[in-house]
């Protein structure tokens, strides 16, 4: 089975405009699944770069209105790959109608807590995404499992969101606990930043997902007033060990 590469952008850094672009390049550059962030005043999951870069989308202006308008922008453009929006429970409240995500992440809400989210993802044929740690008890991750579909997204490090130069030791024995619980594939994110971390995951998981690595290279590069959509398609090349 191929292995699958999922970037996460934060919607509306540097703009939405931007955010469009950097979607098409990293579909044409084989992207498997766009990872949508929706900025929020409290990102309580994410690690320095992608709060930066939520707070200059929300100083923008950025609703989440506005990242649906994107996601139906982008559908109006063609663009084929499932979206997968992650967000936090209060943006969630203005998330509605759905149009054009595939799947929702929602960080703060438990699958335990989550049954009015699910209903509504099942009724509009949303995938639920939920996301399963080191620290997660086996009894939970059976009820993560239950509830997830699409694929079960295992966070690989303690921690927020963040580029590490490496991966815990233990990864691929944790990545075989979750198996025993669930059939759907298994990607791996929060801390992948080098080829050779995205090689090490892809060896035992079925994708990768890399956030604050492209995140960092999309800030470099607006400071730098260089071109974010070029300077990422560099960077994503350089890291797909595929």
């Amino acid at each position: 089975m191929s292995k699958a590469f999922v970037p996460y952008l934060t919607a509306g850094y540097p703009s939405i405009e931007v955010t469009r672009a950097l979607a098409h390049m990293l579909a044409d550059e084989g992207a498997d699944v766009l990872e949508l962030g929706v900025p929020f005043t409290d990102p309580i999951a994410d690690g320095a770069i992608n709060q930066r870069a939520g707070q200059r989308a929300l100083d923008a202006g950025v609703t989440p209105g506005d990242v649906l308008q994107l996601v139906k922008d982008l559908r109006a453009d063609g663009f084929a790959l499932p979206i997968v929006l992650f967000t936090y429970s209060n943006p969630l409240l203005q998330l509605e109608p759905l149009g054009g995500v595939s799947m929702v992440l929602v960080t703060d809400l438990p699958p335990e807590e989550a049954g009015d989210h699910i209903a509504r993802c099942r009724a509009a044929g949303i995938d639920t995404v939920f996301l399963a740690a080191p620290t997660t008890p086996l009894e939970r991750i059976a009820t993560i499992a239950e509830h997830t579909t699409g694929f079960l997204y295992y966070v690989s490090s303690k921690g927020v969101t963040g580029a590490r130069s490496e991966l815990p030791a233990d990864l691929e024995g944790q990545i075989e606990r979750l198996r025993q619980f669930t059939d759907l594939p298994i990607y791996v994110g929060f801390g992948i930043s080098t080829k050779e971390t995205a090689a090490r995951v892809c060896a035992v998981a079925d994708g990768y997902v890399v956030g604050s690595a492209i995140g960092r290279v999309i800030e470099e590069a607006v400071e730098a007033d260089a071109d974010p959509v070029e300077a990422a398609r560099a960077f994503v090349r350089s890291i797909d060990p595929r």
